[in-house]
């Protein structure tokens, strides 16, 4: 730790992501998203890095879960017939080509992957806007539960990823991005957006989260 201005800051990521004060926060990991014969598969969109890195996103969180971590799964969800959608951003959701319907709650889309379940310690944010902190109870959840940062992982990374990431930032928490465990449809915009995240937070790799809640928790 350090001082500043007579405040103590986290310094090294150990304590920075101390389990007592941590939460993960998983984006937008659902069928229509990542997912063969989900909407983004159905309207062409490439997979290819999504399901390479899927396997890592899911046993990061399994692992976590089992470590006591607390996970926020943020659910993307559309209402029926329009009713959460502006002209703009309907405009916004159809600019490539692809319906604006997807993840419609309660169909297989909605759904989070095969292998990604909310257990008892964790909590399900829904949202209809990139950026997870936007007309939802995010930041009150994490506050009554004493977090101080968040781990930020899921898809896509350009997109609902970078939102939430920024704005959990703005919500003065200590924000770690998961290095090898977000993905997008476009790797150029990817990479875009990883070299904005080296700039400004700290990235991490799953082993290396792992590892130190593991020697934490000893």
């Amino acid at each position: 730790m350090k001082s500043i201005k007579g405040k103590l800051v986290c310094e090294t990521l150990d304590e920075m992501i101390n389990p007592e004060h941590t939460a993960i926060i998983s984006v937008d990991i659902q069928n229509d998203f990542c997912a063969q014969g989900g909407d983004f598969d159905k309207f062409g969109k490439d997979l290819s890095s999504i399901a390479e890195r899927l396997p890592k996103m899911i046993s990061f969180v399994s692992e976590a879960q089992d470590l006591g971590i607390p996970v926020i799964f943020i659910r993307q969800i559309t209402m029926p017939n329009g009713h959460s959608d502006s002209p703009a951003w309907l405009r916004f959701k159809t600019r490539d080509g692809k319906t604006s319907d997807y993840t419609l709650p309660g169909t297989w889309g909605w759904e989070f992957v095969e292998g990604l379940t909310p257990g008892p310690n964790d909590t399900v944010i829904e949202k209809t806007r990139p950026d997870a902190f936007i007309n939802t109870h995010l930041d009150r959840v994490l506050r009554a539960r004493s977090i101080q940062t968040v781990i930020i992982l899921g898809v896509i990374t350009e997109g609902c990823v970078e939102s939430t990431v920024r704005s959990a930032s703005y919500h003065d928490y200590y924000t770690v991005v998961v290095e090898d465990a977000v993905s997008s449809v476009n790797h150029d915009r990817h990479e875009a957006t990883m070299e904005l995240f080296r700039a400004r937070y700290p990235l991490a790799s799953t082993d290396e989260l792992l590892g130190i809640w593991q020697e934490q928790k000893l």
